[in-house]
C-alpha cells in the first residue's frame, strides 16, 4: 500500500518514552547525532546537482532504514522458535529500534539539505524468508547469517568509508552514529553464528553452504542496485557529494567485492561453511 512515510512524533506518554529511549538505550558515544535547534548545512557551498543527488540519497536511506526495522522485528519470532537465549532476543529488538532511529536521522539530513522529511512509498514490507523444509534452528540461522554476517557487514564497510570522507560536521555526526550501530548489528550476526556453529551437523553445514550460493546472488544483486555503475559527472561534484555523505558508486562497488572476499568469506569458512566455493559458484545458483 502506497502511503506517506514520515517520522513525526505523536503526543502523550509514548512521545516521552521515545525520548527517554534515545537518551538511554539508543545513545552511543559522547555526542547525540540528532539535529540541534537552528543547525543547518551551508547549502550555498554546493552545486545544485550535488544537493539534488544528496537529497535523493538521504531520502532513499530514510526509506531503507525504516524498512530494515521490520527485518529485525520479523527475525524475533524465528529466534524464539529456535530457542535462542534471552540476550539474543533482546538485542534483535534493540537493533530494530536502531533502524527506526536511523530512518529519523536520515529524514533530518534530507530536510537540512532542502528536501522533505517524508516521502510517498510502499509502506508494506516483505516477510522474512521461511526456508521451507528446514528446522526452526536452521531457518533462524540462515536469516541471521544473511542479515548480520552478510548485509550488515557490508553496511559497516560502506558507512565507515562514508564517515571518513564526510566533511560537513552535522552529516558526519549522523554517519558516525549509523556506522557504530551497523557494527553492533554485524557483530550480532557473527556472534550468533559462532554460538550455533559448534552444534551444526555435517548435513546441516552442507545444506547451509549450498544455500549460501543463493544468499550471495541476492546480496550482490541488491547491493549493486543501490550503487549503479555510473561515474560522477565531474571530480568537483564527486568531492562535493563525498562531503555530504554521498558515496562514489564505482569505489563503493569495489569495496563490496573486497569486503565479501576478504571479510565475509573467510569468516564463514572459519566455522566450517564452504563459503569460498559458494561465492565462486553463485552464478549457477
Amino acid at each position: 500500500m502506497i502511503g506517506t512515510l514520515s517520522f513525526e512524533l505523536g503526543d502523550g506518554i509514548l512521545r516521552r518514552e521515545h525520548q527517554r529511549i534515545l537518551k538511554t538505550v539508543l545513545r552511543r558515544g559522547a555526542e547525540a547525532p540528532e539535529r540541534r535547534p537552528g543547525e543547518t548545512i551551508d547549502t550555498s557551498r554546493y552545486d545544485d546537482e550535488t544537493l539534488r543527488a544528496a537529497r535523493n540519497v538521504w531520502t532513499r536511506r530514510m526509506v531503507n532504514e525504516h524498512h530494515s526495522a521490520a527485518v529485525f522485528t520479523g527475525l524475533l519470532p524465528q529466534l524464539m522458535e529456535a530457542g535462542a537465549t534471552l540476550d539474543v532476543k533482546t538485542a534483535v529488538l534493540r537493533m530494530s529500534m536502531d533502524e527506526l532511529r536511523h530512518g529519523a536521522l536520515c529524514a533530518e539530513v534530507a530536510e537540512a539539505l532542502g528536501g522533505k522529511p517524508s516521502v510517498e512509498v510502499e509502506l508494506s514490507t516483505p516477510s522474512l524468508a521461511t526456508h521451507p523444509g528446514v528446522t526452526p534452528a536452521e531457518r533462524a540461522l540462515r536469516n541471521v547469517i544473511f542479515i548480520g554476517c552478510l548485509a550488515e557487514t557490508i553496511a559497516v564497510a560502506f558507512t565507515a568509508e562514508e564517515r571518513d570522507c564526510t566533511e560537513d560536521p552535522y552529516v558526519k555526526r549522523v554517519i558516525t552514529q549509523i556506522s557504530a550501530d551497523e557494527t553492533l548489528h554485524a557483530r550480532f550476526g557473527w556472534d550468533y553464528l559462532s554460538r550455533v556453529a559448534p552444534h551444526m551437523t555435517e548435513e546441516h553445514l552442507g545444506r547451509t553452504s549450498r544455500w549460501l550460493r543463493t544468499a550471495f546472488v541476492y546480496l550482490e544483486r541488491e547491493e549493486m542496485l543501490e550503487v549503479p555503475n555510473v561515474a560522477p559527472p565531474s571530480e568537483v561534484l564527486r568531492d562535493e557529494g563525498l562531503a555530504l555523505g554521498v558515496c562514489d558508486n564505482r569505489q563503493t562497488r569495489e569495496l563490496f567485492y573486497e569486503t565479501v572476499e576478504s571479510v565475509i568469506v573467510p569468516g564463514l569458512e572459519a566455522v566450517g561453511l564452504t563459503a569460498r566455493e559458494a561465492w565462486a559458484s553463485r552464478r549457477a545458483a
